[in-house]
Parts: C-alpha cells; structure tokens; sequence
C-alpha cells in the first residue's frame, strides 16, 4: 500500500493576497482620507484669507471714506488757533507771519510743519522751533520753543532779551517783564561790543554770573569791565585777566560790607563807594 503523499499548505500564504487587498484598501482609504482632510483646510484657509483681505479692502475703504467727508467738510476748517510757550510776541502778528487762515484746512498744516517754522523762526529770533498739534478736529495749538533768556539789553525804548546763541529778541519789553535773577546790559550802544561782553560772561563761572545784577558798558576803557553785583558791591575787571582774578574777589567779598568796590583790573584791592559813585550805579 503506497503512502499518501501530504502536502503541507500554509494558510498565511493562501491569504495574504486576500490580507494586502485588505491593507491596501485601508491605505488608501487613509490617503483619500489626508487628501479629503488637507482640501479642507486648504479651502478653510483660502475663505479665512479671502475675508481678512475683504475685510481690509472695507476697512481702508470706510477710513478713506471718513477721512475725505472730514476734509470736505467745515469740521476740517481752522476754528480757533492757539499760541503757548512765548507770552511776548504778539499773537496776532505770529498767526498772520505763520499765514493761517480761517478757511485752511487742519490737515494741511500738520503737513506743512516744516514751512511755518522756517517763516516764524527767520521773523523771531526768540523763536527756536515749533510744533503743531490738533484739539477737537478743528484747534490748531501752536507750541513755542524759544530760545533761553540769558540777561537783557537796555535801549532809549526798553528791554530787549539777549538769547542762549546770541542773538537779541525781536520785542522790546517793559520793565515789568524783566526777570530779577537775569543781568541787565545797559550802556551798549553798540552790538560789537555788547558780544564782546557777552562773550566774556559766558565764560564766567555759574556761581559768579548769578551774582550779577548789571554791567555797565559805560566805561574809561574798552578793555574794562563794569559789575554791579546784587549784594551792592561794583567789581571793575579788564575783559582778558577778569576770569583769572574771580578768585580774589572771593576771598575780598567775605571781607567787606555793602556799597563797596573790588577792582580787580589792576591789582587786587577794595574800598567804598563815594556817593557820586552810589548814585551813578543807582544805589541810593
């Protein structure tokens, strides 16, 4: 009797065109699946894109909309103008140097800043720069750096500020409008000479400028110098050892009483004032 011949099958290999169909379709059952998903939000992102720049399109649309009613319209139109940080130019002379008028739109002359500097400044020497800004759509402010007030120049009609860079103020104040704590300049009848004293206080030390109450360029020399100091005490100097010689004028000061005068121009020495003398400085 002949044997059987077994032959061994395995089941594995019967199903495994059956188990990659299977494993296929679910790959690409996943990959449509990636596709369908990644479609989706690539529409997503493309509707959420669409809407910004609509959005963006409506947004600058409505502003310019606005913008031009606002120009077009009276609100845009200078109402009012107002001029802070110098109190003595004359307001109305500035407004009409700045050439603003009633009828001007608001816009036009934040945008043309520069131009109403250049004219206010080249008419005004107190005037260093400006800035303009907008209250209530339609109230220009006109802002006023000046320059820094150092002393003051006496003339025949009176009191003319003398500037941080040397230059004198346009506007002639009265006495009333003179700083206590500022020197006065009196006797200059001559610009030059007025900045060749000028000069030489600026060199001065601080402690000593503030000191000061008047120089008197009523003097023998051209070389000299004239100070009436606030204590009551005259100090005469010559305009190239003056600053050398502040240090005796320390030590004398401690020394002396009212009404006296330190000569610093030669040597170094003090006595009191003769009457004449008090009444030429205006001391009694």
């Amino acid at each position: 009797m002949t044997k059987k011949r077994v032959t061994k099958i395995d089941p594995k290999e019967k199903l495994s065109p059956y188990l990659d169909h299977e494993t296929n379709q679910k790959k690409k059952f996943k990959a449509k699946a990636k596709v369908s998903a990644s479609l989706s939000k690539l529409h997503s992102e493309r509707k959420s894109a669409l809407f910004k720049r609509l959005g963006l399109v409506v947004g600058i649309s409505v502003v310019a909309i606005l913008g031009l009613g606002y120009y077009i319209s009276p609100l845009a139109n200078v109402k009012s103008i107002q001029i802070n940080g110098e109190n003595d130019l004359p307001i109305r002379e500035v407004v009409k140097t700045a050439d603003i008028k009633a009828s001007d739109k608001v816009i036009d002359h934040l945008f043309n800043k520069n131009s109403i500097d250049h004219k206010l400044s080249s008419k005004y020497s107190e005037i260093k720069n400006i800035n303009i800004q907008v209250k209530n759509f339609n109230n220009l402010v006109l802002n006023i750096d000046e320059y820094h007030t150092i002393g003051y120049v006496k003339n025949a009609k009176g009191y003319r500020k003398i500037l941080s860079h040397g230059k004198l103020g346009t506007q002639v104040i009265p006495w009333s409008k003179v700083s206590p704590s500022k020197p006065v300049f009196v006797g200059y009848n001559h610009e030059l000479s007025l900045q060749e004293t000028l000069h030489l206080f600026n060199s001065l030390p601080v402690s000593f400028q503030s000191q000061i109450k008047l120089l008197s360029g009523n003097t023998r020399r051209k070389s000299q110098v004239i100070f009436l100091m606030k204590n009551g005490n005259v100090v005469i100097g010559n305009v190239s050892t003056l600053k050398s010689k502040l240090k005796y004028y320390n030590k004398i000061k401690t020394k002396v009483g009212k009404n006296t005068l330190i000569d610093l121009e030669v040597g170094a020495f003090s006595r009191p004032l003769t009457p004449s003398e008090k009444r030429a400085y205006g001391l009694t």
